[in-house]
């Protein structure tokens, strides 16, 4: 649910996808795409119920559990439109098995983590495995659709993720109740497999673009505002007051996103945002009203079982059940 409004922007690329494959593969380039989808929200949902665990085990501090979160969701945020890109310029089948290779190379990282730093690399490692999978198997299942079906394989598409969103967590917590947190990351594994076999079979082989201009400035730029700014606003949350360090890092965030501005202008239809996409009030209102509600939406997803777990000392497995009723719901809306 993290990736919620990325998803509604990438969900468009999806519909303006021209049609590139027949029919008659359409419904395994549709289970394909949406077995890899799944991996960036079973993610989300794992480690929801499993933040607790993790802080337990590993003794962290309440900022290092934030970052345990931040350091999936800022390279999410910061490199998904870059990969779009990557995916035009070397080819979208390749590049999105690629993503898939690393998010299950940053899944066994977390669950063999015998410290903070481990952890948080295999975390980081994931969030650039889901930057890549979402604009790339989105772009995938738009080719495989006309025009007149592109909205209802989408709708599938969603639905499955809400699905696989609201029956993990559940899972999750009975394994942490009888288990350990690591072996709810062993168990993405399997789902890793199987999304690169069947995205190997049935996902047709597309041809790169060499004339697709990839925008590093851009890319380079935004990592460094967001995950800088990310650490300085993280870093606030401390108690410690503006230091230092949370100085330096809230000037390198803003001077990094000040220059990923001036980058992008100077670069025009060229850059990774374009300029003329913010003259659009549609464009600019969605986004606005993306972020006013996924923003809380997220905060309320972490925090909600956290709580039922450290809070009110509930089985794991009741905070993971909470959530299925919220996501029956979304299913029936996809």
């Amino acid at each position: 649910m993290s990736s919620a409004s990325l998803i509604l922007t990438d969900c468009g690329l999806a519909l303006a996808e021209p049609k590139a494959v027949g029919a008659h593969g359409s419904t395994k380039v549709l289970a394909a795409s949406a077995l890899g989808g799944c991996l960036v929200f079973v993610s989300g949902a794992v480690v929801t119920v499993a933040l607790a665990a993790i802080g337990r085990d590993m003794r962290l501090s309440p900022l290092d559990l934030q970052w345990v979160m931040n350091a999936e969701l800022l390279p999410l945020a910061a490199l998904t439109l870059g990969a779009g890109a990557l995916g035009d310029r070397f080819g979208q089948k390749r590049v999105l098995l690629a993503g898939i290779a690393l998010y299950g190379l940053g899944a066994t990282a977390i669950a063999f983590a015998p410290s903070f730093a481990p952890l948080i690399g295999g975390r980081f490692l994931q969030g650039v495995g889901e930057a890549v999978i979402l604009p790339n198997g989105l772009s995938v299942l738009g080719r495989a659709f006309p025009a007149d079906k592109k909205a209802r394989a989408i709708g599938i598409w969603s639905a499955v993720a809400a699905v696989a969103s609201g029956i993990t967590p559940a899972i999750a917590g009975a394994i942490i109740d009888h288990g350990s947190w690591q072996t709810t990351f062993l168990m993405l594994l399997p789902i890793v497999a199987s999304a690169l076999a069947f995205g190997t079979a049935w996902i047709p082989k597309d041809s790169p673009t060499s004339y697709v201009r990839i925008d590093v400035y851009g890319a380079v730029l935004s990592t460094v505002g967001l995950g800088s700014l990310g650490a300085g606003l993280t870093s606030l949350t401390n108690g410690s007051g503006p230091t230092l360090w949370v100085l330096i890092t809230l000037i390198v965030g803003l001077g990094g996103l000040a220059g990923l501005i001036v980058t992008q202008r100077r670069l025009g239809e060229n850059a990774m945002l374009p300029p003329s996409l913010f003259a659009s009030r549609s464009i600019v209102g969605a986004n606005l009203f993306t972020a006013l509600l996924y923003g809380p939406f997220t905060v309320m997803l972490t925090l909600i079982p956290f709580v039922m777990i450290r809070g009110a000392h509930l089985p794991t497995l009741v905070a993971g059940l909470a959530f299925i009723p919220l996501q029956v719901l979304i299913t029936v809306v996809s």
